[in-house]
């Protein structure tokens, strides 16, 4: 028996030998923003097994909160019996709150196949989606996990106030994140669908790299730690989020929402999806606002960093489609890097970690896992360089653009922004929508071009077409 890694309980091998009656040859974490573990076993004939293990540190201390594995865990053991498509739990352990799960066959990288590969996968994952939200929801038994919404309103918005109810004893993060925040939840009470029609077991964070691919069908949709009863449509607003961050349906979705509509029965509503498209970013703006302060050292810090400010300017690119308008997109203003490029003797420092980090650590790491934390830490060192030369001055930049909008001036960029999101959450028109999200949406822009280094891996996307 190996022994137990140091991140994980004292006695999990054994429990994970125990359950599949074969020894645990290997046992390593998987490069992922949620942990989890890679399980290599060998049978007493030497064959090699593979099973993922899932960890809820907080639920094992009774805080898994509203989207804990355990709920997850109930979710997937009562699609069990139907035909959607869904990994296998092969065992829970209750003290530890970990699932054994079967490891699924297959590729999670739709968006770095060939167009017609894609093609093919993305249609067979609209009928798995039509098949789920034709289940009748109330036969699932999920009561105890899934609240059922009873209005049009309930439904729009009941997990964006789960959201704002988990959080609500901790002060806001005094970040450019709670303008974000504030202005997305604002927009969307302001702009709940005035109809109630269908309500269905949504995964909840659906569409590529949340479900496994084998050839030209998917083997099964994966992650539903979000899944609850609501709009079906909001599915489809996760596909399109999905798609802008792991782009595999060429730029339009259309084709493949007429299937779904087709295979359903469910009329498609294109207002619903742009809807639900910003309720999704919206969610993970408001998350991440609060989680990145608070990560660990186990945690994928860059990695949710770099995020963050990814969902915020798809976020408002969303809102802007919504409501038709065209907003600018610019990098930080000139003025401000050529300020931060005066101090050369600053950036010293950073540029020899940088090459150290570059040229000398990460080519000794025969770790995947390490390696990959290696590179993190690299991005994490050019953004703390590129923060030091600009961030400063850009938070002047900023302060004026708030005190042009506000029409008076301020003593520093806080005073500035509380001023600003007192004004977000009185926002009840839609000039005054498109005041605020014109200058939001350029920040945002302007704050991924300063964390260039963490926002790369999803930089320069666009949302899909959906009409």
């Amino acid at each position: 028996m190996i022994k137990d890694p140091v991140e994980l309980p004292a006695g999990t091998v054994e429990w994970i030998e125990s359950i599949t009656a074969e020894a645990v040859s290997s046992l390593h974490r998987h490069v992922a923003r949620r942990e989890a573990w890679v399980v290599e076993t060998l049978s007493s004939s030497a064959a090699k097994q593979w099973y993922f293990l899932r960890i809820d540190r907080a639920g094992a201390k009774g805080r898994g909160g509203p989207w804990s594995l355990l709920r997850e865990t109930k979710i997937i053991q009562a699609l069990a019996a139907t035909e959607v498509p869904a990994q296998k739990i092969i065992a829970w352990h209750d003290e530890f709150h970990l699932a054994l799960q079967e490891m699924v066959v297959g590729d999670s990288e739709l968006d770095q196949v060939d167009r017609s590969q894609q093609h093919a996968v993305m249609m067979n994952f609209m009928a798995a989606l039509a098949e789920l939200h034709r289940l009748d929801p109330k036969a699932l038994n999920l009561s105890a996990f899934c609240t059922w919404p009873e209005s049009a309103e309930q439904q729009a918005l009941s997990e964006v106030y789960v959201i704002k109810a988990l959080w609500r004893s901790m002060p806001e993060p005094p970040s450019a994140g709670r303008l974000f925040s504030a202005f997305g939840r604002r927009w969307l009470e302001n702009h709940v669908p005035p109809e109630y029609q269908h309500t269905v077991l949504v995964q909840g964070d659906t569409g590529p790299a949340n479900f496994m691919f084998d050839g030209d069908k998917i083997s099964a949709s994966v992650d539903w730690e979000l899944a609850h009863f609501g709009d079906p449509m909001e599915d489809l607003g996760n596909i399109v989020v999905r798609d802008y961050f792991y782009p595999s349906s060429g730029g339009d979705l259309q084709a493949y929402f007429s299937h779904y509509e087709q295979l359903s029965g469910i009329p498609f509503d294109v207002d619903k999806v742009k809807y639900y498209t910003v309720q999704q970013l919206l969610r993970s703006v408001m998350s991440l606002m609060y989680t990145v302060p608070s990560l660990k050292w186990n945690d994928e810090v860059a990695m949710n960093m770099g995020y963050e400010i990814n969902c915020q300017r798809a976020m408002c690119d969303a809102i802007a489609r919504a409501m038709a308008v065209s907003c600018p997109a610019e990098p930080m203003p000139v003025s401000v890097v050529q300020r931060g490029d005066e101090d050369k003797e600053m950036g010293r420092v950073f540029s020899i970690i940088e090459q150290q980090l570059q040229q000398q650590i990460l080519p000794a790491q025969s770790d995947g896992f390490v390696a990959h934390r290696v590179e993190h830490i690299h991005a994490m060192v050019e953004f703390q360089h590129r923060q030091a030369r600009y961030g400063p001055h850009l938070d002047r930049y900023e302060q004026s653009e708030i005190a042009v909008i506000m029409g008076t001036s301020f003593d520093d960029l806080p005073m500035a922004e509380e001023a600003l999101l007192a004004r977000i959450e009185a926002m009840d028109s839609v000039e005054e929508e498109q005041l605020i999200l014109t200058y939001l949406h350029a920040r945002a822009y302007r704050l991924e071009d300063l964390m260039e280094p963490l926002v790369r891996p999803f930089a320069h996307r666009f949302l899909a077409k959906v009409d």
